[in-house]
């Protein structure tokens, strides 16, 4: 059986339709009991029998229960043995195909984005835009993203060439687009990726349609150096494929993305020292995290020069 067919099963059973909400069921014959033991009226052994009946039913709904739970642990089981594989592959392709991807292909590549979902992701986006505070968007792409970190002073732009910033940044004005700090990075397993950019320094980091193309090595490699490039109270948002569901291990059996269960990358969160602010899990393929280095936001600033950037 594969994989995505196993989580499937397990998300089915995990699901708010098959919630088998014991307390419901038990809780209103408790109150039929209830009542009938102690209504003055009595017949014999029947409050007696109801109350035997009833912790009968319990006892079935237990074993029902230990039943389910066991099947998910199977279910769980099978998800461990298998997604060693799943580890190792995303792996491989990373090193041994993406790196022939071209700039189109890559700029080309989009995630589907519905209206409430997108409205969602710009307004946590916004939320953090702050004149006072540095920003760095990763995979800018074709997106617009990048329009909502505007207030950010100044944005730095990343990514692996030139070619995959230029869409974004070419939709400013000349004059906003000198005040840009674009950086080119080289993500790979054993080196240090953002050596270039300053420690304890950015307020705000996003990253859109990266991380889904990153074996589970390199995003703990990136968590863990953006924590370093954060000031205490500073957020990152990532977007990522979400393996713990099954529509996100379909895309890493069709070699389309790599296998990055979010439970995974929450450990890593932990470790690094992040705290979980959300764990934003939507329709299509459409999941992203917004972690936060513990502390609060400062800034020596007390002003800025006004300014209205107009896109092209």
């Amino acid at each position: 059986m594969k994989l995505s067919e196993v989580v499937g099963y397990l998300n089915l059973l995990e699901s708010q339709e098959l919630d088998p909400t014991y307390d419901s069921i038990t809780g209103r014959l408790d109150s039929i009991e209830h009542s009938i033991s102690n209504h003055p009226l009595q017949f014999g052994t029947t409050s007696e029998n109801l109350a035997q009946d009833l912790s009968t039913i319990k006892a079935a709904i237990g074993q029902f229960d230990n039943t389910l739970q066991s099947l998910k642990q199977k279910l769980r089981d099978e998800i461990s043995r298998q997604e060693p594989v799943y580890y190792q592959d995303s792996l491989r392709l990373y090193e041994q195909d993406m790196i022939y991807e071209t700039t189109e292909y890559i700029l080309d590549r989009r995630l589907r984005l519905d209206f409430e979902t997108d409205n969602i992701l710009r307004s946590r986006i916004k939320s953090y835009g702050d004149w006072r505070l540095p920003g760095m968007i990763i995979r800018p792409g074709r997106e617009n993203f990048i329009e909502d970190m505007v207030p950010l002073d100044p944005l730095y732009v990343v990514d692996n060439n030139m070619e995959l910033m230029q869409p974004a940044i070419s939709g400013f004005t000349p004059e906003y687009q000198r005040r840009l700090r674009p950086y080119t990075i080289n993500d790979y397993i054993n080196t240090e990726i953002l050596y270039q950019l300053p420690n304890n320094q950015f307020g705000f980091v996003f990253a859109y349609n990266y991380f889904n193309f990153k074996p589970i090595e390199i995003v703990e490699k990136f968590l863990r150096e953006l924590y370093q490039k954060l000031r205490p109270g500073g957020v990152v948002i990532f977007t990522y494929n979400e393996c713990d569901q099954a529509p996100g291990i379909g895309a890493v059996e069709h070699n389309w993305m790599c296998y990055t269960p979010g439970r995974r990358i929450r450990s890593i969160a932990d470790s690094a020292g992040y705290e979980i602010v959300n764990n934003y899990i939507g329709i299509n393929d459409i999941a992203w995290f917004e972690l936060k280095k513990p502390g609060e936001i400062e800034s020596l600033r007390g002003g800025q020069t006004l300014a209205k950037i107009i896109p092209k």
